[in-house]
């Protein structure tokens, strides 16, 4: 299996190197089961969200779009997190994938420093003492 990095995400979402896209396209059109990291859509979102200035619901947008790709990825994870994202808008990306992710494999409480996330998030807690 392959797998697909974040710049190749950016190009194929943002279309601003129409070139590189058509590559990612074909390459995605002619390939069953690229592989796409969960650390490859947090840069991505990062990318987006910061760089590219792209609201969170547009984001959202991208990663669907991934997930009804041909790639593997873990698409009820990241529903998860897109969801608690969307519905925290001073939480980044990382902080609701950590959260979710802890969640998810039951590895939680996830302790922090984080009173935002401690606030907000469902199995965030304090360090202790």
């Amino acid at each position: 299996m392959a797998g697909l990095d974040t710049n190749c995400l950016l190009r194929w979402y943002l279309d601003d190197i129409p070139e590189q896209r058509r590559r990612v396209e074909t390459l995605l059109a002619s390939h069953q089961g690229i592989v796409v990291d969960d650390v490859a859509i947090i840069e991505a979102v990062f990318a987006l969200e910061s760089g590219a200035k792209l609201g969170r619901a547009t984001i959202r947008g991208f990663i669907d779009v991934t997930a009804a790709q041909a790639v593997v990825m873990d698409r009820s994870l990241w529903s998860q997190v897109l969801d608690v994202w969307l519905e925290h808008p001073k939480l980044s990306v990382v902080d609701v994938y950590l959260a979710v992710k802890a969640q998810v494999n039951r590895t939680d409480p996830l302790f922090t420093f984080d009173a935002k996330m401690i606030n907000q998030l469902d199995g965030a807690v304090a360090v202790p003492g």
